[in-house]
């Protein structure tokens, strides 16, 4: 049977196999499963355990200052400044720490001249054993420097692991400690937070406003008196303000160009810094401000109901205002903006005229529909930011400093939002916040109405200063974080200027409302401004800073004196007037002026902005310029037909008979000592400024210069084509400061 072949047998046969045979193989493929049930199910043989490697000593570096949670001070010794913090190793190795350095480079000087770091013995390398520490020491020599502060980054590189890191160690950490020091300015504690007292130093008012309140004090008119000294005192720290700016102060001179800063942390948590300051963009409107919030004050010697509400709500608002100016940090530039917006709405809603609810809705709407744009904007630089430092050196991925944020190479990023590269999509979403505060068309509308209900003296206010934040917005923001957005958008921005000009002069040509002309005639002018920004030539930038500043000071005193004529017989309607002049001749002659200065007769300074606007933006919008022109014909127009119809002619007998002039025996009474002081400051600066505009200029040329370099770059072909230029080392040294420390070192690329 063992010998039968089952190849060529039959199949049938084939499948009658010997019982015994079978048996045999069932038993054996039994015994195999079983085998391997049981070495499935046997425990494995114990391995030898690998021996634990030794984890390999290393050091663990951290910093110390003498005030944890804030910059080292360096004081004064001699006629520099030192202090030190201490490089500590909390390893259980040897810590090497590879390089000490300033963060700062000739491409990006963040601090001032002369400011440099070693080890305390010299050397900027050293390796310090377990348990030890070196000292850093820091020195500032002031000779040759123009800065009066320092707020700076020392760098440290090391081999070790942060403390309290955890997980495998990180090499090349970087971690940086932050300085300080102050010169001083004179005045002591004043003098070195100058900005803070001027904005905060109003909020005294609020107080005052609540304790009367809470007090039950009757006397209310005490808190005019209040308000019209505080404003005073800040007029006056303001003038001090313009006396110390240095005006040929730049970003090469340290601390990114800013002077009188305050910096420190204020929610540390979200990376928010306290962080403020003046340079030639800002410097004007923080005098502006000073000056247009004591002039309203004056002028709020109309006001006779609630004043305890009212002087609180105008202290709170003039706080607001200086915010915006000073602040270089988003949030905290928020926080201002929305302050601002808060009490503005209270003072047309309860203060105005018969419809003051609509008005004051309406302003708030659109106002806080550009806030959420804006805030948009801000969170998306927040959140994209990348790797740098507050201020006392705690290392972030998050921030709202704008001198940082300006350093990041946002289009180089390629981020995008929908599909749009994300560049353009966030300059506009801030266009948009601050467009309608300039206002721009078509988002204008709610001027006229809040012009017309609001009182005289927020008239003033929201015409001589609110108005100009939209401007200044976007050249704080919009230009010095997305300039490469900004040369995108420029022509369009340069149209929508033209637009403005046009359609807010024929507007307020077909006015009857005096009030509402001169609200039109704002539209019209702040168009100028948006036309010069769209040149982005030097002299466009500083016809835009030039044309803001002067136009807050005559439409401040435009709305002054409109208050004037309503106060006496509570009309503002052109035509119900006539042959004023001989009644009112002193008024009509601050009128006549202030007209004049209006519609820019050279000799005034009104003239300068739209001039300068013309030479800026004429190389490269000729016909956009050529429409533009226009507008001042027009503008012309307005402000003599106006003129001619209220002061020139027959008067009106019939006003002999109006009840409102029975006090004064039927009668328009002249301009009274308190109108007069709160209208001749203005009309003395349009005057001086109009024949000697050099005290503004100076304050303003080296800002504009700055900004000019940000937006207005040589294009790739005219690099390539300038002579003996290296085409690519331009192009780099064109958006340098977004590369950290020294060049070619790298130490500011890791901080980075």
């Amino acid at each position: 049977m063992s010998n039968l072949s089952f190849v060529n047998m039959p199949r049938g046969f084939a499948l009658a196999r010997p019982a015994g045979a079978t048996s045999m193989k069932l038993l054996f493929s039994l015994l195999a499963a079983l085998f391997v049930v049981l070495g499935a199910a046997l425990p494995a043989r114990a391995q030898a355990p690998e021996a634990p490697r030794a984890a390999e000593p290393r050091g663990q570096i951290a910093l110390r200052a003498e005030a944890p949670g804030a910059p080292v001070e360096l004081v004064a010794s001699g006629r520099d400044y030192a202090g030190s913090f201490t490089i500590e190793n909390r390893g259980d190795g040897p810590l090497k720490v590879t390089r000490v350095i300033v963060r700062s480079s000739p491409e990006d000087p963040r601090v001032p001249p002369g400011v440099s770091a070693e080890l305390d013995g010299g050397g900027t390398a050293a390796t310090i054993p377990p348990g030890a520490s070196r000292k850093v020491v820091v020195r500032w020599k002031t000779a040759g420097a123009r800065a009066r502060e320092l707020y700076g980054h020392v760098v440290v590189e090391s081999d070790a692991v942060a403390d309290g890191a955890a997980g495998v160690p990180e090499t090349a950490r970087v971690l940086a400690m932050g300085i300080h020091a102050e010169r001083g300015r004179g005045l002591g504690f004043v003098g070195d937070h100058i900005l803070s007292i001027l904005t905060f130093l109003p909020l005294l008012g609020v107080v005052a406003a609540f304790l009367a309140h809470v007090l039950r004090y009757r006397d209310d008119r005490k808190l005019r008196l209040l308000t019209v000294v505080l404003m005073g005192v800040n007029l006056v720290l303001a003038g001090w303000l313009y006396a110390q700016f240095d005006r040929g102060f730049s970003r090469a001179d340290g601390n990114d160009g800013y002077q009188f800063i305050e910096h420190g942390v204020w929610i540390r948590s979200l990376s928010v810094e306290y962080f403020v300051g003046v340079d030639g963009v800002s410097i004007s409107m923080v005098l502006l401000t000073a000056l247009i919030s004591f002039v309203g004050a004056l002028a709020s010697y109309s006001i006779q109901d609630q004043l305890k509400g009212y002087f609180a709500m105008y202290n709170l608002l003039v706080t607001g205002m200086y915010g915006v100016f000073i602040a270089l940090d988003l949030f905290l530039f928020f926080v201002f903006w929305e302050v601002m917006l808060l009490p503005m709405y209270f003072l047309i809603g309860i203060w105005g005229g018969p419809r003051r609810e609509y008005a004051a809705i309406k302003f708030f709407l659109y106002t806080l529909a550009g806030s959420v744009f804006m805030l948009l904007a801000f969170i998306w630089f927040y959140l994209n930011a990348g790797h740098t430092y507050l201020i006392d050196g705690q290392a972030t991925e998050r921030i709202f400093s704008i001198p940082e944020l300006s350093r990041v190479a946002w289009t180089a990023q390629g981020l995008e939002i929908l599909g749009i590269a994300a560049v353009k999509v966030v300059w506009i979403w801030l266009f948009v916040g601050f467009a309608i505060k300039i206002p721009m068309f078509p988002f204008h509308t709610w001027l006229p109405d809040a012009h017309v209900e609001a009182p005289t003296a927020i008239s003033v206010i929201l015409a001589g200063v609110l108005l100009k934040m939209g401007t200044y917005g976007i050249l704080r923001i919009n230009f010095t974080l997305l300039p490469e957005a900004t040369q995108w958008a420029a022509p369009a921005m340069a149209a929508f200027g033209v637009v403005n000009i046009l359609y807010g002069a024929f507007c307020a040509m077909a006015q009857s409302d005096l009030k509402k002309l001169v609200a039109y005639s704002s539209v019209s002018h702040m168009g100028f401004t948006l036309l010069a920004l769209g040149a982005m030539t030097p002299q466009g930038i500083q016809a835009c800073l030039v044309q803001m500043f002067n136009h807050g000071l005559i439409t401040a005193m435009l709305f002054t004196l409109v208050g004037v004529i309503y106060d006496r017989v509570h009309t503002r309607d052109i035509d119900r007037f006539g042959g004023l002049a001989s009644e009112m001749p002193l008024y009509t002659a601050l009128v006549g002026f202030a007209f004049m200065a209006s519609l820019g007769l050279p000799g005034l300074s009104g003239f300068w902005g739209e001039a300068m606007t013309f030479i800026g933006a004429f190389p490269r919008y000729r016909a956009l310029t050529i429409l533009a022109a226009i507008g001042v014909i027009v503008a012309a127009a307005y402000h003599l037909w106006a003129f001619q119809r209220m002061f020139l002619g027959t008067f009106r007998a019939s006003w002999r008979q109006s009840k409102y002039l029975e006090p004064f025996g039927g009668k328009f009474p002249e301009i009274n000592r308190r109108e007069l002081a709160s209208i001749a400051p203005l009309a003395a600066l349009v005057l001086l400024l109009g024949f000697w505009p050099r005290p503004l200029l100076s304050l303003i040329d080296r800002g504009a210069l700055e900004v000019h370099r940000l937006v207005d770059r040589p294009g790739q072909f005219q690099i390539a084509g300038a002579p003996g230029v290296d085409s690519g080392a331009s192009a780099r040294a064109a958006r340098a400061p977004e590369q950290g420390a020294a060049a070619g070192q790298g130490a500011l690329a890791s901080a980075r």
